[in-house]
């Protein structure tokens, strides 16, 4: 069954984040980000096909011109998600955002130095913006991956930009990559994904990818000892099963379990009597009682005398 978009996991870290985004300061820094991959080269413009980003960028734009003039348009396409187009064409609107963040125009370059010049407690929120414009995570049950894809339309500052940013507020380090001509920064480590996630207000989720990978740990570990019991009782009934053979041979011989010591012929005896017991679990069965590697030894000595009646009989 096709997960709905509203169950994914990207929708609930992108939910969780835009939440997050509160007060004048963060939500001027969210602005931000999400003008960042906007084309704003006629007013402020922004397009998305999330709910979440688009609710989210109407609040942000009220908050800084509540009797502005702002368009909202919905192009919607067969098999495909609805795509939401906000608009800010008036120029005193158009200034009165670009006064309230700081900035003289919409250039790339622009708002990467103001974000630059924001406070490490507000840097966050410019993120917050950026991720939900362009990001992506992954659900950790499957992988780890977080991604942030720029817009082949945009300027190639962004990229760059975005990542020398994260490396100088708070020490992460993305990964680049191309992909059909898109440039790609990405995380594959849980760690830096769970940094990221916090980063963006997403608390919630990035716990959820901490306990995914705990979860995940613990079942490798489980899974590890139960092969290596599976190894090791695969082994042991090998052993056995050799040990029983060789019995079987003495056995059938001329003189029979009778040709052995009286050592020998108690290991013989309670091997047949006990052919699924481990040797650790035998050597309690001795009188007196026999450590592991004096019951291998007994086993061996076992083993060498059928080996040698087999040898006599091809001779």
């Amino acid at each position: 069954m096709k997960v709905k978009s509203t169950e994914s996991f990207v929708y609930k870290v992108k939910s969780e984040a835009a939440e997050s985004v509160t007060g004048r300061k963060k939500s001027d820094a969210c602005l931000l980000g999400m003008l960042l991959l906007s084309d704003n080269s006629n007013g402020v413009a922004y397009k998305t096909d999330n709910e979440v980003c688009k609710d989210l960028f109407l609040r942000l734009v009220r908050h800084v011109i509540p009797d502005g003039s702002i368009s909202e348009d919905v192009v919607r396409h067969r098999g495909r998600l609805p795509e939401y187009r906000i608009s800010v064409s008036e120029k005193s609107d158009t200034n009165a955002v670009l006064n309230r963040l700081g900035i003289l125009d919409f250039d790339s370059g622009e708002i990467l130095n103001r974000a630059d010049k924001l406070a490490d407690s507000n840097f966050g929120a410019f993120m917050t913006g950026v991720f939900l414009s362009c990001g992506r995570v992954t659900d950790p049950n499957h992988e780890y991956h977080l991604e942030i894809a720029i817009p082949k339309s945009s300027d190639d500052r962004i990229y760059s930009g975005i990542s020398e940013l994260l490396e100088k507020h708070i020490g992460l380090i993305p990964k680049r990559l191309t992909r059909s001509e898109q440039k790609i920064l990405y995380f594959k480590d849980s760690e830096n994904i769970e940094d990221m996630l916090t980063l963006i207000g997403a608390t919630g989720a990035s716990l959820e990818v901490m306990n995914t990978k705990v979860y995940k740990d613990i079942r490798n570990r489980a899974n590890r000892a139960t092969n290596c019991d599976t190894a090791n009782l695969e082994r042991q009934n090998i052993s056995a099963q050799r040990q029983l053979e060789a019995i079987k041979v003495i056995e059938n011989s001329t003189k029979g379990l009778s040709q052995l010591s009286d050592e020998l012929r108690e290991a013989a005896t309670l091997r047949l009597k006990y052919p699924e017991y481990a040797l650790s679990e035998l050597a309690s069965e001795f009188n007196p009682p026999l450590s592991r590697s004096g019951v291998n030894h007994r086993f061996k000595k076992l083993i060498e005398i059928a080996d040698n009646i087999n040898k006599s009989k091809e001779g």
